[in-house]
């Protein structure tokens, strides 16, 4: 019990904290909440000598809040649904066209590299969010723990630098920026996208939900004919 409630505590205070930083920035992208988080809960197990088996005892309750909360997502896209169905023609066509990109390029140039089929696996999923990625692995006999990292570091690398990204190449328009952080950045990269605007959160909920109904769909066809 008390490694339950040690893991539950931990990861709530942490992120709590990790929450005001960010806010006491001003939202600098390099203090996301989920990177200051993790980085301070493994610090803290390292310090205090805590097995990661025993912290996951409790934490892992809060990952089943994962699933809901993401469907949860579809609150914003039903507010803003009038002005996503006049440009739906074009953020399907983006969504393919990025997709397919992302998956070959680092899927291609991981199998260039002679990496092995639980790295490929992990590469071709990983702008999926994590309970979809995850399944995906699964049925495709892939290694759930790489393919988790390869997720997170992809959601936290998109959040951190895709602001500045954003900032260099002047572009602010809402539905750009929030579908093209939804589609390579998953859920991390939304809620990023939610501190910028109500509408680029929206588009974000959007691009991430199409990009794993996707991904989904695709990879399981691409492992087939490829493997």
């Amino acid at each position: 019990m008390l490694a339950v409630l040690t893991g539950l505590l931990l990861t709530i205070m942490a992120y709590c904290l990790a929450s005001w930083l960010f806010a006491r920035s001003g939202y600098f992208p390099l203090l996301n909440p989920v990177l200051v988080a993790t980085t301070l809960i493994i610090v803290i197990l390292r310090f205090l000598n805590i097995e990661y088996s025993s912290y996951l005892l409790g934490a892992h309750y809060l990952s089943l809040l994962l699933g809901p909360a993401t469907v949860g997502l579809a609150v914003p896209i039903a507010m803003h649904s009038r002005t996503i169905k006049k440009k739906l023609r074009p953020i399907l066509l983006a969504l393919v066209v990025s997709s397919l990109v992302a998956v070959c390029t680092s899927v291609g140039l991981a199998w260039l590299m002679g990496a092995d089929r639980n790295i490929l696996i992990g590469l071709s999923v990983k702008a999926a969010t994590m309970p979809i990625a995850l399944e995906l692995a699964r049925s495709l006999d892939g290694a759930i723990p790489l393919t988790a990292a390869f997720v997170f570091f992809t959601g936290i690398l998109g959040a951190t630098i895709g602001p500045f990204i954003f900032k260099w190449l002047g572009i602010q328009q809402d539905d750009v920026r929030g579908l093209a952080m939804g589609v390579t950045s998953h859920v991390i990269g939304t809620a990023t996208e939610f501190k910028h605007s109500q509408e680029a959160g929206s588009y974000a909920s959007l691009g991430m939900s199409l990009n794993g109904i996707f991904t989904a769909i695709v990879i399981p066809v691409l492992y087939f004919l490829f493997f």
